[in-house]
């Protein structure tokens, strides 16, 4: 009676054994979907710096003063160019992968902002194609969904207005200060800002941070946020990932990819590890993830220019931007 019972058990075993065989197809398509994305440097965009001249330092708020010049706009969405503002968009396909990488360099820390749909504390959310368009964005992001945030945590600053202040031990932070500057923070509580005090003109809660001084940030247990993540299986995942980089003074790369949501593969884009690594061979000095997944957006003007997929995109309530001082 025993070995009876085992027969079935070892048949079921030998055909589960044989699935890659019968269906190899289908194997070679999941396994496709989750292999590195591997890329020579010579296949990466240039980071080239233009010359700028030095405009009055814009007033700070949610809204910028001056709207994009439409004649401005490079064909092609190809980006912008106005004699205090330098925006190119160059895109790339490694395997199956579909990332964007934006460059921008401005004249005046002030051109770089933050915008959100209703004045804090509201939580209202909307495109951020809406968000761009009633902020006069030459280029815009989504942030980092800080309203979102469970218990009001993080210590969040818009356009150098201090919104909230509370320790927050599961985010990595990212500080802009008044010389369009990046700071990094690993676990971040409200004593870690001293340094930067009266100097800050935004802050964010999401990270993790990926590139901290030109060095790959990996993920560690120890850490609370990479902890968060690998728990969530999100390290070694691909998703639609949005990450902001500064490469030099008033210098910034916005590094955009597609992702399960818009290809409609399972485990399709990059890990964490993987867009960390990638923003590190471009020359970032620092980079850090913001809010991804369905809340990832690149706007150009008025259009969304991150993806043809219309349908799955998230409604968010903030965003980063650009602007103009061309008047």
């Amino acid at each position: 009676m025993k070995k009876n019972k085992i027969w079935p058990i070892l048949i079921l075993a030998l055909l589960l054994m044989m699935i890659p065989f019968l269906v190899p197809s289908a194997m070679m398509d999941a396994q496709a979907a989750t292999e590195p994305c591997t890329y020579e440097p010579a296949d990466l965009p240039a980071y080239i710096p233009v010359e700028l001249e030095n405009p009055d330092p814009l007033p700070l708020g949610n809204e910028a003063p001056i709207r994009p010049h439409a004649d401005a706009f490079l064909p092609d969405d190809g980006g912008y160019l106005d004699p205090t503002i330098s925006v190119r968009v160059e895109s790339r396909t490694f395997g199956k992968i579909n990332v964007q990488f934006t460059y921008i360099q401005i004249a005046d820390a002030t051109q770089l902002r933050t915008a959100s749909y209703k004045p804090y504390p509201s939580k209202a959310k909307t495109k951020a194609t809406v968000i761009a368009r009633n902020a006069h964005a030459v280029v815009a992001m989504n942030a980092d969904w800080f309203l979102a945030r469970e218990n009001n945590e993080g210590v969040v600053y818009r356009n150098g207005e201090l919104l909230r202040s509370r320790d927050c031990g599961k985010f990595d932070a990212l500080i802009i200060d008044t010389a369009g500057d990046f700071h990094i923070i690993r676990n971040a509580k409200v004593a870690d800002y001293a340094p930067w005090e009266g100097q800050i003109l935004h802050s964010f809660v999401f990270g993790p941070a990926l590139v901290v001084d030109g060095e790959v940030v990996h993920l560690d247990r120890n850490n609370k946020t990479d902890d968060w993540i690998i728990r969530h299986n999100e390290g070694w995942h691909g998703a639609q990932r949005s990450v902001l980089c500064q490469m030099g003074p008033l210098s910034y790369l916005i590094i955009t990819t597609e992702g399960p949501e818009q290809a409609g593969i399972k485990g399709y884009g990059l890990s964490i590890e993987q867009v960390a690594q990638l923003a590190a061979d471009l020359g970032a000095q620092q980079a850090y993830n913001m809010d991804g997944g369905s809340s990832t957006w690149l706007v150009l003007g008025e259009d969304r220019i991150n993806t043809k997929n219309t349908k799955n995109f998230r409604q968010i309530s903030d965003i980063v931007y650009f602007a103009t001082a061309e008047p």
